[in-house]
């Protein structure tokens, strides 16, 4: 199985980088029940109860695309569509309603409870979301040019340009390279 990447220093930026499609497909982690279930203990966000897993994919697909759609314009300069943030709100809605606020020591967290079903991670995933866009940094969303992956960046001198320097910024470093060090043949 290929290695889950966290690279995205949001839970629901992760989440939308569960799919390698842009451009083209190589992995998708929403998948099968299985892979999502491994992603989520990845993501350190486990799944206890899989009653109901099978009927939260296609909504969790849906809640990726839609996660994507409102960060991937942030991330270079534009405006996300009104519908999909409505439909982020709509979903964070629907998990404070099923939700409660427990004491973390410093300050209340919003949680819900016991079993972990796949459900409340969607909750969790559009709670994230609605968290990064009301409190920033949004000036810090990048957007990977080799894989289209979404991060926050966190580098202290906030220049960070791929997903992963270890993958994207590797290859891109050695394309690079590659094309100012041959020369072509006649």
């Amino acid at each position: 199985m290929t290695e889950i990447e966290l690279v995205g220093n949001a839970l629901c930026l992760d989440f939308a980088n569960t799919v390698n499609t842009r451009p083209a497909t190589r992995r998708d982690w929403l998948a099968t029940p299985e892979q999502a279930l491994a992603w989520a203990r990845a993501a350190g966000h486990p799944i206890d109860d899989r009653a109901g897993l099978d009927r939260a994919l296609p909504r969790g697909r849906e809640l990726r695309e839609t996660v994507f759609r409102v960060f991937s314009p942030l991330a270079g300069g534009d405006q996300p569509t009104r519908g999909d943030l409505d439909a982020v709100v709509t979903s964070h809605a629907e998990g404070v309603r099923h939700g409660r606020l427990d004491d973390d020591g410093d300050r209340f967290r919003l949680t819900w409870g016991a079993p972990r079903t796949a459900q409340v991670l969607l909750w969790e995933v559009a709670a994230s979301a609605v968290d990064l866009l009301t409190r920033g940094p949004l000036d810090r969303l990048g957007e990977c040019p080799s894989c289209g992956w979404l991060f926050l960046d966190t580098s202290r001198n906030h220049r960070r340009r791929w997903c992963s320097m270890a993958t994207c910024g590797s290859r891109d470093k050695a394309r690079r390279y590659y094309v100012t060090h041959t020369s072509p043949t006649a």
